[in-house]
């Protein structure tokens, strides 16, 4: 009991939901800021099912009390695409969390070249941020750093184009990405990197 101290309060509640907004997790949870420590110790698979049941977007979450803070990480049922390691396949949420597939299904986009697990996290989350349109017409995604740009990303949409794009920035600027393609006269390349600009192949 002293080394739990359950009468302590809960000083801050940390969470990341992607989509889902903050306010609407720590309802669901009945767990704020100024809560018993009480209430969460040796109960946090209980209160993650219990977010799960009450959520339908939400496919994992985790509770993990630290001292007085509270970290809850949620993962949306989100296709943020698939990756293969080591021959097999898996399908990303939201976080960027993997579950065994047979075969990508063709309702994401599907991930090449990367290696670094953090970063297939951030693309996995910027991915999950975009519109549902936008998202399921990406084909694939490309980790492919070069001399000017050591985070780009070489996405190859169905509609034909192809986007060049920074990680950190993505999220932000594929959102005009229908805008721009509608603009186009002939397929080509949508380079995002730095501005907006577009031309044919071949140009």
């Amino acid at each position: 009991m002293f080394c739990w101290q359950p009468w302590q309060k809960i000083t801050t509640v940390s969470v990341d939901s992607g989509n889902i907004p903050t306010e609407t997790i720590e309802k669901q949870l009945g767990i704020k800021e100024g809560a018993y420590r009480y209430q969460v110790v040796l109960q946090e698979a209980f209160l993650a099912n219990k977010l799960k049941q009450k959520n339908s977007k939400v496919s994992e979450a985790a509770l993990q009390l630290s001292g007085k803070r509270l970290n809850v990480q949620v993962s949306e049922k989100i296709n943020a695409g698939f990756i293969q390691e080591s021959g097999r396949w898996y399908q990303l949420d939201s976080n960027g969390n993997r579950r065994q597939v047979k075969e990508p299904d063709g309702r994401g986009p599907v991930y090449q070249g990367f290696k670094s697990e953090s970063r297939i996290k951030a693309v996995a989350r910027a991915v999950s941020s975009l519109d549902k349109v936008i998202r399921q017409d990406i084909g694939e995604i490309r980790f492919a750093p070069d001399s000017n740009n050591d985070s780009k990303l070489i996405l190859v949409m169905s509609d034909g184009n192809t986007v060049y794009a920074s990680q950190k920035t993505m999220a932000e600027k594929m959102r005009y990405y229908a805008g721009i393609a509608q603009s186009m006269t002939q397929n080509g390349v949508i380079d995002l990197q730095i501005g907006s600009y577009s031309y044919s192949y071949g140009s």
